[in-house]
C-alpha cells in the first residue's frame, strides 16, 4: 500500500483509539450512531474540503479517498466526496464544535486529561497527508487547513470554559451532608506555586503574592477581633495581548477561591460584544446577566477600554454605569478585572468618576524577552511529545531575541510563540510524510529545515512592501 494511504489509515486508527475512553465513560449520547463513526465522518469531510480547495481533484486523491470510502467504482467515490464537500461546515463558534469533540472536552476536564488537544493534533496530521499525497502542497489547501484546525483551537477552548463553569455549578449543586465533597486537589500553596512556575512575568508575580499575603494578614487580624480595613479585590490589568493576562486572573480566581473570598472561584470573561447591546434598555439586561453568571467568582473583561468608543457612545456609558452599580451591590461575591492596553485603560479609566475609585490595584503584565519567548516554545514542544535539535534552538533563540527587539504595540508574546509553534508543525509534517516508514523520533523531532520559513518571512514581507 501507498506509505501517504497507510499513515492516513494509522491516523484513523489512532484517532478512535484516544475515543474508546471517552465512550467508554458513557459521555457520548448519540444512540443513532457512535463517536468514533461521528469523527470518521468528519475526518472525510475535512479530506474532501481540502482535495476541492484548489479546485482541482487529483487523480491520487481519488485513491486516497477510495482507501478509505471502500466504494465500487471511482465515480461513486468523486460523487460521495463531493457530497462530504458540501456537508463540511466552518466552525464559527463552539455550538459548531464538532460533537465527538465536545464530548472528549467533557472527559478531558472531568478526568484532567489532554484528548482534545491530541485528536486536533491528529486531525491535523490527517489533514496534511491528504495535502500531500498528490505531490502538490498548494498555497490553497494549506490555508484551508490552517484556518481550520485555528478554528478548531479557538471554538474548543470556548467550549472548554463552557464546560468548566456547568461542572463547577453540578458539583456545587450535588453535594451533601451523606455525600461530602472529594478532597481539594489544589491548595493555596499549590496554586501560589503554579503561579512562580509561569514563565516571566515577575512584576506579576510579586503584586499577586502581595495581595494574596495582605489578605491572609487581613483574616488574621479579623480572628484576632483586630481593626481590618477595607479592601477592594478589583484589580486593572495593563500590557499587550499574549501576557498571560486571562491565565493569571484565572490563577486568582482560585486563589481568592481557597482564600474563603469567593464561592466557587470561576472566571467569566467577557468583551464589549458581551455587555453592550444595540438599542437602548438592552444593555443593561446584557450587563446583570453577566455579573449574575459571574457571581461567586471574577468577571474578566478583555479590552475594557472599547466599552465606550467616544463621547457619544450613551451605550458604552450605560454598560460602565450598571456594571459599577452591579460592582457595588454585590461586593461580597463578586471581583471585577478589567484589562487592555496600558494607554487606552489610563483613558477608560477616565470615562466616569466612579472607576478609578473602584479599582485600587493595578498590575502590569511586561512583554516576554526573547530568552522567556523561547523558554515558552520549549515549554510548548515538551507538552506535546517535541524535541528540536541544537542548532534548531540556537537559531530560534536567535529570532525570538529579534522578535522582542523590533516589538510593537501589535506584538503578540506568547500568542506569537504558538503561531511559529504550530506553523513549524505543519513544516515538520509535510517534512515527515515524505519518509518511509518514519520512526518515532522522526515524528518527534524539529529540524532546522522545518524552521528554515520563519528566516525568509521579513525578506518576503520587505518584497511586498516594495511592491505596494
Amino acid at each position: 500500500m501507498n506509505p501517504i494511504h497507510t499513515r492516513a489509515q494509522e491516523i484513523a486508527a489512532h484517532i478512535d483509539a484516544y475515543l474508546a475512553p471517552v465512550a467508554k465513560a458513557k459521555l457520548w449520547k448519540n444512540e443513532e450512531y457512535s463517536i468514533e463513526a461521528d469523527a470518521y465522518v468528519h475526518a472525510l469531510g475535512l479530506m474532501s474540503h481540502l482535495f476541492y480547495a484548489d479546485q482541482h481533484l487529483h487523480t491520487k486523491e481519488v485513491d486516497l479517498a477510495e482507501a478509505f470510502l471502500n466504494k465500487k467504482t471511482r465515480t461513486e467515490t468523486v460523487k460521495a466526496l463531493r457530497e462530504f464537500t458540501e456537508m463540511f461546515k466552518a466552525v464559527e463558534d463552539s455550538e459548531a464544535l464538532p460533537e465527538f469533540l465536545k464530548a472528549s472536552l467533557m472527559y478531558d476536564e472531568s478526568q484532567q486529561k489532554g484528548t482534545t488537544r491530541t485528536l486536533i493534533g491528529l486531525l491535523e496530521q490527517f489533514g496534511t497527508l491528504c495535502i500531500a499525497v498528490d505531490g502538490k502542497k498548494t498555497e490553497e489547501e494549506v490555508r484551508a487547513l490552517s484556518q481550520y484546525i485555528l478554528q478548531l483551537i479557538e471554538a474548543s477552548e470556548k467550549e472548554r470554559l463552557i464546560i468548566r463553569a456547568t461542572l463547577a455549578k453540578t458539583v456545587t449543586a450535588s453535594s451533601s451532608a451523606q455525600n461530602p465533597p472529594p478532597p481539594k486537589e489544589r491548595t493555596l500553596e499549590s496554586l501560589l506555586d503554579e503561579l512562580r512556575s509561569m514563565v516571566g512575568l515577575a512584576r506579576v508575580k510579586e503584586e499577586v503574592t502581595a495581595a494574596t499575603n495582605l489578605v491572609r494578614v487581613r483574616q488574621m487580624r479579623e480572628q484576632m477581633g483586630l481593626p481590618a480595613m477595607p479592601m477592594s479585590l478589583h484589580m486593572v490589568f495593563t500590557g499587550n495581548p499574549g501576557t498571560g493576562k486571562t491565565t493569571v486572573a484565572r490563577l486568582i480566581a482560585l486563589i481568592y477561591k481557597e482564600l474563603g473570598l469567593l464561592e466557587e472561584g470561576h472566571l467569566t470573561e467577557v468583551d464589549r460584544s458581551g455587555l453592550v447591546g444595540g438599542y437602548i434598555g438592552e444593555t443593561a439586561i446584557k450587563v446583570q446577566k453577566v455579573v449574575q453568571s459571574a457571581r461567586g467568582g471574577i468577571l474578566f473583561i478583555d479590552e475594557a477600554y472599547a466599552l465606550k468608543t467616544d463621547g457619544h457612545d450613551f451605550y458604552g456609558q450605560e454598560a460602565i454605569n450598571t456594571l459599577l452599580k452591579s460592582m457595588e451591590d454585590h461586593r461580597d461575591d463578586l471581583v471585577v478585572i478589567v484589562a487592555g492596553y496600558t494607554q487606552q485603560m489610563e483613558a477608560f479609566l477616565e470615562t466616569n468618576p466612579g472607576l478609578r475609585s473602584r479599582f485600587n490595584r493595578y498590575i502590569h503584565f511586561d512583554d516576554y524577552t526573547g530568552e522567556e519567548l523561547l523558554n515558552i516554545f520549549q515549554y510548548m514542544c515538551a507538552s506535546n511529545g517535541y524535541t528540536s535539535t541544537q542548532i534548531a534552538v540556537y537559531q530560534l533563540k536567535s529570532h525570538f531575541s529579534s522578535l522582542y527587539a523590533e516589538r510593537d504595540q501589535n506584538f503578540g508574546n506568547a500568542r506569537t510563540v504558538r503561531n511559529i509553534f504550530e506553523t513549524i508543525l505543519k513544516h515538520q509534517a509535510g517534512r515527515v510524510v515524505t519518509i518511509n516508514q518514519p520512526t518515532a523520533d522522526d515524528l518527534s523531532f524539529i529540524d532546522l529545515a522545518d524552521i528554515a520559513w520563519l528566516f525568509e518571512r521579513p525578506a518576503k514581507s520587505l518584497a511586498e512592501r516594495g511592491r505596494a
